[in-house]
Formats: C-alpha cells, sequence, structure tokens
C-alpha cells in the first residue's frame, strides 16, 4: 500500500473567479483522478500543479499570476499547467512565468485531463480537434462531504457588451445535451448531495434540440430526488415569463435569482452596449417580486465606467434604491484589451471610483438588512453546512432564498434541509430555533 501511494502521482489545483470555473475545476480533477493521480491540497506537495484563471479584471490576473508564483514558491518540483480564460487571452505572457510548463485555454479545457496525462508522460500533444467541444465525460463524477454542487449546462457568449472580454475567452455558444446534465445530478445526488446550482456563461440561453432552460428544469425535478435545485446567474434578457411561473410554482427551485444589471442608468447602460432596457428590467425584477413572496432578487452593478456623470451615477443609485433588488454586487469598471469600453473616455480616477463604490455598497447594506428584517418569525427552508461558525458554534446554513441562517442544534443536522423559524436578524444574517412544524 506504501508502495503505491508513493506511485500516484499527485495534483493540486486552485481556482479563480466565477461558478463556471469552480466547476470546470472539479471535472478537471475528476478526470484525473479517472486517470490515476492523487488530488492534494493547493500548496502541498504536488507533482502537478493546475490553476484555473480569471481575467473579468485587471485584480484577477493579477490574482491568476499570484497563484502560479505561489505553486511554483511551494512546489518547486512540480510541472505546472496554467488554463482559464487568462490563459486564452494571455497565452505567452502566462508561458514567461517561472515553472509554467502548459498554458492551454479555455478552448481545450475539456481534454484537458487526457491532455495532461499525455503532456506529463513526454508524450507529443495533438491539439488540432475541435476546439471549444463539449466532451460528454468532462464532468464531476463522485464527491462526498459536501452539501452544494455547481453542474454546468451551457458555455460562451456572443453578447459583445462594451466593457466585457469573456465572448474572447469562452468561445460560441453551446449546451450540454440534457441527458449529460441528468445523469451527472443523479450521481451528485447518490454522493449526497442535497443542492444543485446549474451554471453557465449564459444558462438563460440554454438550447439542445427542443429543450429550453424551463424545459430543462422540469426534467430534472422529474427525473430526479434532488431537493434542491438553484439557479446561478441568469442575463435579464432571457428571463421568460414560463420561467418565473415555473420558480413561482416549484417548491425545490430555490427562490433566489441573480440578475446582473450593471448600471440603472439608460445612458451608460446604452453605452455598456447591455441587450436590454432599464424598463424591461425593471417589469422582469417586478414580477419576481411580486409573484415570489421572499424572493432574494441580486444584482451585479460596475462604478465608473467610463463618461459616467455624477447625475448618472446618482440615477442608477435612484433606481436600485427603488426597486425590489435586495442584494449588490458592487464592482470598480476594469479596463480590459480588446473590448470597445477600452477606448471610451473619460477614465476616472480610483478615489472617484471607490467613492462611489463606498455609497453603493452602503445603499446595498441598507438594502439587505431591511429585507432580512421581514423574516422574524417566519419559518425558512434551510440547508445546514457539514461545519459550525467559529464565533458561537453555530450550525449554518443557508436558506432557499441564499440568505444565510445560524441556529444552534446538533450534529444530525449536518448536510439536512430543515425548516427553521427565524427569531431575529444579527448583522447580515439570521438567527433562528427548530420549526416544530
Amino acid at each position: 500500500m506504501r508502495l503505491l501511494l508513493y506511485m500516484l502521482k499527485r495534483v493540486a489545483l486552485t481556482t479563480l473567479g466565477c461558478k463556471l470555473n469552480q466547476y470546470e475545476t472539479e471535472a478537471i480533477a475528476s478526470g484525473l483522478e479517472k486517470r490515476g493521480w492523487q488530488r492534494v491540497n493547493f500548496g502541498e506537495p504536488a507533482d502537478l500543479c493546475l490553476i484555473d484563471t480569471c481575467t473579468v479584471t485587471q485584480q484577477a490576473d493579477y490574482s491568476s499570476r499570484q497563484a502560479i508564483y505561489k505553486a511554483h514558491r511551494l512546489s518547486p518540483q512540480a510541472k505546472i499547467v496554467v488554463t482559464g480564460c487568462y490563459a486564452q487571452v494571455a497565452k505567452e505572457q502566462l508561458e514567461s512565468l517561472p515553472g509554467v510548463g502548459l498554458v492551454l485555454g479555455s478552448d481545450y479545457k475539456e481534454r484537458l485531463p487526457e491532455l495532461i496525462e499525455r503532456w506529463f508522460s513526454g508524450q507529443e500533444l495533438s491539439l488540432d480537434g475541435k476546439a471549444f467541444n463539449e466532451q460528454e465525460d468532462f464532468r464531476v463524477f463522485a464527491l462526498s462531504g459536501h452539501t452544494r454542487a455547481f453542474v454546468k449546462i451551457q458555455n460562451g457568449c456572443q453578447e459583445w457588451c462594451s466593457f466585457c472580454v469573456i465572448p474572447l475567452t469562452r468561445g460560441p455558444e453551446r449546451s450540454r445535451p440534457a441527458p449529460w446534465i441528468i445523469d451527472e445530478i443523479r450521481t451528485l445526488v447518490d454522493c449526497g448531495y442535497k443542492e444543485v446550482v446549474i451554471t453557465g456563461v449564459h444558462i438563460g440561453k440554454y438550447g439542445w434540440e427542443k429543450v429550453r432552460l424551463a424545459d430543462l428544469l422540469k426534467l430534472i425535478l422529474a427525473q430526479t430526488e434532488l431537493p434542491r435545485l438553484r439557479l446561478s446567474s441568469i442575463k435579464p434578457k432571457e428571463v421568460t415569463a414560463e420561467l418565473i411561473d415555473l420558480i413561482a410554482s416549484e417548491p425545490r427551485i430555490c427562490r433566489h435569482l441573480h440578475l446582473p444589471l450593471q448600471s440603472g442608468d439608460r445612458g451608460v447602460l446604452a453605452r455598456m452596449k447591455r441587450k436590454y432596457t432599464l424598463e424591461e428590467f425593471d417589469q422582469m425584477v417586478n414580477s419576481f417580486a411580486q409573484k415570489i413572496p421572499g424572493v432574494t432578487l441580486g444584482t451585479d452593478v460596475i462604478v465608473g465606467f467610463p463618461g459616467e456623470t455624477e447625475e448618472e451615477f446618482e440615477s442608477s443609485c435612484r433606481y436600485i434604491e427603488n426597486s425590489p433588488l435586495n442584494f449588490l454586487h458592487v464592482f470598480s469598471y476594469s479596463d480590459r484589451p480588446n473590448t470597445e469600453a477600452s477606448g471610451l473616455t473619460p477614465k476616472f480616477d480610483p478615489q472617484v471610483i471607490n467613492k462611489r463604490s463606498a455609497v453603493l455598497r452602503e445603499l446595498g447594506n441598507r438594502k439587505w438588512q431591511a429585507f432580512l428584517d421581514t423574516f422574524p418569525g417566519e419559518t425558512l427552508s434551510v440547508l445546514f453546512e457539514s461545519r459550525r461558525e467559529k464565533i458561537h458554534n453555530y450550525l449554518t446554513g443557508l436558506a432557499d432564498n441564499y440568505i444565510r441562517v445560524n441556529l444552534e442544534g446538533p450534529d444530525s443536522l449536518f448536510n439536512q434541509v430543515v425548516p427553521v423559524r427565524i427569531t431575529r436578524r444579527e448583522a447580515k444574517l439570521l438567527i433562528g430555533e427548530l420549526s416544530a412544524d
């Protein structure tokens, strides 16, 4: 046994960026484990280190490079493979970093387990196959000890928003076949998962044969025993009346939508080249709020877009304050090469962006706390994680509407979905007790 463990090739992986990247890193790990690799924690001695990068902002580029430096410092003998969106657009730059032996972007990510195995053993790589090709066996196979898993249903983008590099890094839109998705979710349920988050670049554009997103959700619910199904970020223009009604009527679909607005000002929204108007967005979020009581409606907002006047920023704040949105992710604008917005002026001093960001974050905190204050006395369905929070040793979990809930309780509630009666708010989360219902 000791000889076998010694002979196993060790791989350490780390992920930067979005939920889609997190899923793909796990799928790469699953593919390598099927080929006999032993996964170790990132930072532990390894024969191979893989960094799945992000390039959505300048900070993401920096963090990706820092992860490469860290891998080389902690495992100097390891071969380093770099993949992901940053690798797709900056191959030569990343190849020049210390320890990096192979850089393959998102276009060949689904073939990485096979390609890594060949490259590591000294074989010549053949990259003449179809790029951005979906592979049936590129999936998460078997995990344990977790409560929530991501499953990719779609990839790629052809929207070309003026600030965004994703169409360059992710390729054209394509969808995974529904049978692959359902089979993967069944496997995850068998491994003990209670919740699956479906993810992609544009999940609302899912389309395999005649199956659209609402159809796929119905198939998943009908053909699996998954207790909870959550949608990741979905673009406003992709939300249909059928989807709203399905989420409103189906208790296994979580009452949580992340709908990236980016700006609440009409002029800025138009310069961003978003594919919806403020009026269309407003009609959609109000429909969710009216039909789904207690729904969490999150959004992304970019601060400091080139040319954003003080009046436009204030207009955006007014819209957000008066809207049903209750959870904000605030991002500073970051120039990305080869995007239309990189040529727009004027650009803003970081101090201006930081000041505006602070205003929006304070608004977001007020809206979130006001939303949480509506729940004491209510009962929420909470999936408890297999850990306790560190300050009071409470059980901690997420309600179906993505609210963090803590309570005193036994370890037997780990990875269980239970009704919790909310007693009070503490800062940005809720405290509850087991419901007698």
